[in-house]
């Protein structure tokens, strides 16, 4: 064999090894196989014992991942050797339930509310019954810190009031806004208190402007933000009319400092609308335009509550599903949303808003669908499915918050819960929250 003919054969064996070698990597990093391109499951926490539905709710506090649900509440440890054990769980009394919980677990401390059910609709509510009893759990082992009981109209639990929060070193409990709509104004009811978190005693009550009940509150850097119902039953009882507006009190005294329709253009009530505080600082609220939040729009306030421009659910950027809280993320001044559009299938842009403009300040298409989204500092961090064709979770993208740009990429080596209510981060690991009988959390790590 000539040399020459020997350097050919050479030449030829190097790039079909190199092709060879760049097939064998890429399939290896896209299974998660590759080092610095994976994400590998750490632990999974036990499964839900039931399948009927979601959490109420889902907390990462420190080192403990807390779950929420009618029958308990539960602590899954996140530290080191803990692996997502369950390390304390809380079971209401008797036959009642948990109807209610704080959207925020602040201080170490959850709120959490429970009690028995009655479906009658006797008013004042029988004794016993109704989501009359607050509870504070130490998330650090379960333990009760203290009760104290709310008014209740009647025996039937609240749907989609959001009565609880906590904040720095305030607790804030409201009452039932059906009661309040009902009342006089003589009859002296209070529809909002602010009670220290650790102990449960009393800073401060504060009364509703006009004849208005509280639907949701919470607590932000300085002031309370409560979304009320305003206008009173109408002459068949119902109270569907009432009007929505939007308030916010000193933090430190209980004083309304501002209150103003939910829409300066139309109003509002939630008959025909659905509303949520999606942050306090700054304040942005989802308001949906029908009970499945198809159409809708991001209400964002300054600290004065002047409104701002809002953003729609439906718009050039695509289509945001509301509805699922991990669709989108609030950091500062700035709204992360996945926005989903139809070519050759579904997909997703991912989007940052400028919420003082509502103009978008960048956006990437992403080369698939997306399931979720989390944002933390300066990086936003999207889950993406594996096509198309296939709902999936197959990748994990890291992005610039500031420009878009992104900045890390890997592939789930083990199975991601499909069904997740809430995605979080701790200590660099992604903690997914499942619901409906999948694991309660599982945490993936960097590889």
């Amino acid at each position: 064999m000539s040399g020459r003919t020997l350097a050919r054969a050479m030449t030829t064996t190097v790039v079909v090894l190199a092709v060879i070698g760049s097939i064998t990597a890429w399939v290896l990093s896209y299974n998660g196989y590759l080092p610095g391109d994976a994400m590998v499951r750490a632990w999974s926490a036990t499964k839900d014992r039931a399948t009927d539905g979601r959490a109420d709710g889902t907390w990462v506090v420190g080192d403990v991942a807390v779950r929420s649900r009618f029958d308990a509440v539960t602590g899954f440890g996140l530290a080191n050797g803990k692996n997502g054990t369950k390390i304390w769980e809380y079971v209401p009394p008797g036959r009642s339930q948990i109807c209610g919980s704080a959207r925020h677990a602040d201080a170490s401390v959850l709120l959490v509310a429970y009690g028995e059910e009655d479906g009658g609709t006797s008013e004042p509510a029988p004794p016993g019954k109704g989501c009359a009893t607050v509870l504070a759990l130490d998330v650090k082992d379960g333990r009760e810190l203290w009760t104290v009981q709310r008014k209740v109209a009647t025996g039937r639990f609240e749907r989609g009031s959001q009565f609880l929060d906590a904040g720095g070193d305030i607790a804030m409990v409201a009452h039932d806004h059906r009661d309040a709509l009902r009342a006089r104004a003589e009859d002296g009811r209070t529809s909002l208190r602010a009670l220290d978190l650790r102990t449960g005693k009393s800073r401060w009550t504060a009364g509703m402007p006009g004849a208005c009940g509280t639907h949701e509150v919470s607590v932000g850097k300085d002031q309370v933000f409560a979304v009320l119902e305003c206008g009173g039953e109408d002459t068949s009882g119902s109270i569907d009319g009432a009007e929505l507006m939007m308030a916010a009190f000193d933090r430190e005294t209980g004083a309304l400092n501002w209150h103003v329709p939910m829409d300066a253009r139309r109003p509002l009530n939630l008959g025909s609308a659905t509303v949520a505080i999606e942050s306090t600082d700054p304040l942005v609220l989802t308001v949906g335009r029908s009970m499945s939040l198809d159409t809708g729009t991001y209400f964002s306030f300054d600290k004065d509550g002047r409104p701002r421009p809002g953003i729609e659910f439906n718009g050039d950027h695509g289509e945001i599903a509301a509805a699922e809280a991990s669709q989108t993320a609030i950091v500062g001044e700035r709204m992360y949303a996945l926005a989903g559009f139809r070519q050759k299938g579904q997909r997703h842009r991912l989007v940052a808003f400028d919420l003082t403009t509502g103009e978008e300040a960048w956006k990437v298409t992403l080369d698939d669908p997306a399931a979720a989204l989390s944002a933390r500092g300066d990086r936003i961090t999207v889950l993406g499915e594996w096509s198309t064709q296939s709902s999936r979770i197959s990748d994990l993208f890291e992005y610039d918050a500031v420009t878009g740009e992104e900045l890390d990429e890997r592939h789930f080596r083990d199975d991601v819960p499909g069904s997740m209510s809430a995605i979080y981060e701790h200590d660099r690991r992604i903690i997914v929250a499942g619901w409906g009988g999948g694991p309660t959390f599982t945490a993936f790590e960097r590889w």
